[in-house]
């Protein structure tokens, strides 16, 4: 079981490392644009999927709606691509790390049974 526990944190922390390393990438480029948060969607959703993806054109959709026609281009501002990536990176640790294990137990738990 130890075993089983270290592959699994290596597991996270090069996830994890994937993650800031995308955002270094995008972050270290030094101007804004929608051009760029795409791009970081793009990537962060190939990490992510499915619910990053889902996660981060729901924020899009929600700025857009709401803050686009008063503040102007919101979306290819520094603070929403910020935003975005701790979004998509969040509910990403979520989705691979704490709800696909407990499904995965559900299901040997039924298996068994």
């Amino acid at each position: 079981m130890k075993r089983q526990q270290r592959i699994v944190k290596i597991v996270k922390l090069a996830w994890l490392l994937v993650c800031f390393y995308i955002g270094i990438i995008h972050f270290n480029e030094g101007r804004f644009s929608a051009g760029h948060a795409a791009t970081l969607t793009v990537m962060m959703s190939i990490v992510t999927f499915p619910i990053g993806y889902a996660a981060a054109y729901l924020l899009k959709t929600l700025v857009w709606i709401f803050a686009q026609p008063a503040y102007g281009d919101v979306i290819g501002s520094l603070n929403f691509s910020i935003a975005l990536w701790v979004l998509m990176t969040s509910v990403g640790y979520w989705q691979w790390f704490y709800v696909l294990p407990r499904l995965v137990a559900i299901a040997r738990a039924i298996k068994k049974s």
